[in-house]
């Protein structure tokens, strides 16, 4: 299969997945927030911002880093490295993730205020799951088999649904809802563990020591990106806004920046896929083909993102409160904002992406260090002054920051370069979409207005794009084309590798003998 069919398969169960976490995302928290209401909602959203710190601070560069060497061995030929990496690096990740909860428990434990004590520390044991979870998915995408993970994915979705739903019908309340969600996650991870072990060989080879000291010297500048990402990117403010404000303003706040990271899910969909390719690339040499991609990924990326985020700030007001209630409507005013910042972080992660394809080691390092500093001193500055708004300014600084810096080293040592006219004609195309949108739009909460207003900004946008040449029906052709193509090749799932199977060129030799 071509590296373009492979990445199209990739993509499609990628964005199916999403898709389905959208709608679970969306009713999810239309539940939370209808039943909590905005102060104990905005308790849960801390409680979130901790889980995903966490996170980030246990699982390092674990993760990302089995994606990339397995997608390296696997496409050199050689599986049974490929599971000696996914081995090794789940080692490293259970010893981490061990450090992190044993350090944590005590310091939740002592200052965590009471309504949030035993949330935090259900939190704390959560973090095994979680991260073992993230190493075997990881692992198949590494083998480029995304359709795997799709199915955990939506069996997890459903499970923490359904725990939730229990737990707040029962009066559990948030350690309920940690305890549920705990579940869930674990059953997923057991899940996740099988669906790997049924694609790589039943036995390992060791890792070389020259590869070993290669993954230390990669995962080392990466597990620093990906904390320093996890305080600049994932609502980092939320620990400011609980100095200087109260729960009702980290419910909106973040509330907000939810909204605008789902609605972001849909352009983000090729984004998932990307990293499996650019390793697969680079590790070939194939660096043309590699720009190729990666100027097409930020295409796509904002030729999606765009008409979104026109008609989401257009209809926000109405919509926010037809979810939610009266009680959010200050969500709409920060959520507009944050629709276009959200554009600018869905580009930032094309070039993120591409970066660690690369081996990077140093780029994302500085540019993160800086955009981190820029976004703490920010928060700093900008909270106690103007509250939520100050939050969202911290935010969008340093996204304008890290996202210009990743762009510009990108272009000069790789020669990887934006295409800038083209992102400009989808500006346009998305500007008029606004004005479509937001003639029809109203702020009371009514769904047909909504669904004009969408339908119509659509539909200017899709004019807008084929006026200014954004697209044409040549890609419209290939899309359709590399679709049933893929479709076809779906039904046919790889055999699983076996201990005993023979190299691809001694196979050759002995059926030409």
């Amino acid at each position: 299969m071509s590296t373009r069919d492979t990445l199209v398969r990739n993509t499609f169960w990628f964005g199916l997945v999403t898709v389905i976490g959208l709608g679970s995302g969306v009713v999810m928290s239309v539940v939370l927030a209808r039943w909590l209401g905005p102060a104990r909602m905005g308790d849960f959203s801390y409680i979130l911002w901790v889980t995903r710190t966490l996170t980030a601070l246990a699982s390092l560069g674990f993760a990302v880093g089995t994606t990339r060497y397995t997608a390296s061995a696997l496409a050199q030929g050689d599986p049974a490295l490929a599971w000696g990496v996914v081995e090794r690096m789940k080692r490293h990740q259970i010893l981490a993730t061990a450090i992190v909860a044993a350090a944590m428990m005590p310091i939740v434990l002592a200052v965590a205020p009471d309504a949030i004590r035993w949330p935090l520390a259900l939190v704390c044991l959560g973090l095994f799951p979680i991260t073992l979870e993230h190493i075997f998915s990881h692992a198949v995408y590494g083998a480029n088999r995304y359709d795997l993970t799709t199915q955990v994915s939506t069996i997890k979705m459903g499970l923490h649904f359904v725990a939730t739903v229990v737990a707040l019908a029962l009066g559990f309340d948030l350690v309920g809802i940690v305890a549920g969600n705990m579940i869930g996650t674990t059953v997923s991870a057991m899940l996740q563990r099988r669906r790997a072990r049924s694609i790589y060989p039943a036995s390992a080879a060791p890792v070389p020591p020259a590869l070993g000291q290669d993954m230390r010297a990669y995962l080392v500048p990466l597990s620093v990106v990906v904390v320093l990402d996890a305080l600049v990117w994932d609502r980092s403010e939320v620990f400011f806004l609980r100095f200087w404000t109260d729960s009702h303003d980290i419910a909106f706040y973040s509330l907000a920046f939810g909204l605008a990271t789902k609605a972001m899910i849909f352009p983000e969909i090729t984004i998932g896929a990307l990293l499996p390719t650019f390793s697969g690339l680079h590790g070939r040499g194939a660096m043309d083909e590699f720009r190729g991609v990666y100027r097409g990924a930020l295409r796509n990326v904002t030729l999606v993102g765009a008409p979104i985020a026109a008609v989401t700030t257009a209809v926000a007001p109405a919509l926010v409160t037809l979810l939610y209630g009266e009680a959010y409507r200050p969500v709409a005013a920060l959520l507009s904002v944050m629709m276009i910042v959200a554009v600018f972080a869905s580009m930032r992660k094309v070039a993120w992406t591409a970066l660690r394809g690369l081996g990077d080691r140093r780029c994302a390092v500085t540019a993160t260090s800086v955009a981190a500093a820029i976004n703490i001193g920010a928060a700093i500055l900008f909270i106690p002054v103007w509250g939520t708004w100050g939050a969202v300014g911290a935010n969008t600084l340093a996204q304008l920051v890290a996202t210009s810096w990743a762009f510009v080293v990108l272009a000069r040592a790789q020669g990887c370069r934006v295409p800038v006219f083209t992102l400009l004609r989808i500006a346009g195309a998305g500007v008029l979409s606004y004005g479509a949108a937001v003639a029809i739009a109203t702020d009371e909460p009514d769904l047909l207005r909504i669904v004009l207003a969408g339908m119509a900004g659509l539909a200017t946008y899709v004019g807008a794009a084929v006026g200014l040449r954004v697209v044409g029906a040549r890609e419209w052709r290939f899309a359709l084309m590399t679709f049933n193509r893929s479709m076809a090749r779906w039904r046919r799932p790889p055999a699983r590798p076996k201990d005993s199977e023979v190299p691809a060129k001694p196979a050759l030799e002995t059926r030409s003998a």
